[in-house]
């Protein structure tokens, strides 16, 4: 019930992007960056091979508008911490919750779910999740 004060805040879906870096073979191929992240809008906004704006900007099309968004510099703990955790703990508390990765072919996924494991220098959310929660 809405107007009840002592009922848990309802939780909703919270969509976040990760922009990964270009790896090396892009970096060796002087690949150009097309999407740039407007983290005052939380937003993506594709631009021009020489990184300016495009001359026309179309929601839906070249500019998308997310709960959060990560750019090239973020890690993966920071990812974690900003939209990961909570919902991690809510599920040691009973709560239902999902965290799952989509995009293209060579996006970072796996990365961001996995990183490089426990030992690794760059753990993945499931590594984060296991490590900082109570179990």
């Amino acid at each position: 019930m809405a107007d009840d004060p002592e009922a848990a805040p309802e939780e909703g879906i919270n969509v976040a992007i990760r922009i990964r870096p270009l790896n090396a073979k892009e970096s060796s191929n002087e690949s150009l960056r097309v999407w740039k992240v407007l983290n005052k809008y939380n937003s993506i906004t594709q631009t021009t091979p020489t990184g300016g704006p495009l001359p026309e900007r179309v929601n839906g099309r070249t500019f998308f508008t997310f709960d959060r968004v990560f750019g090239e510099e973020c890690s993966t703990p920071q990812i974690y911490d900003g939209v990961v955790g909570n919902i991690v703990k809510s599920a040691v508390e009973g709560i239902n919750g999902t965290i799952f990765a989509y995009g293209q072919t060579s996006s970072g996924k796996t990365f961001t779910m996995q990183g490089g494991g426990m030992g690794g220098d760059c753990p993945g959310v499931i590594h984060l999740a296991a490590a900082t929660e109570q179990f």
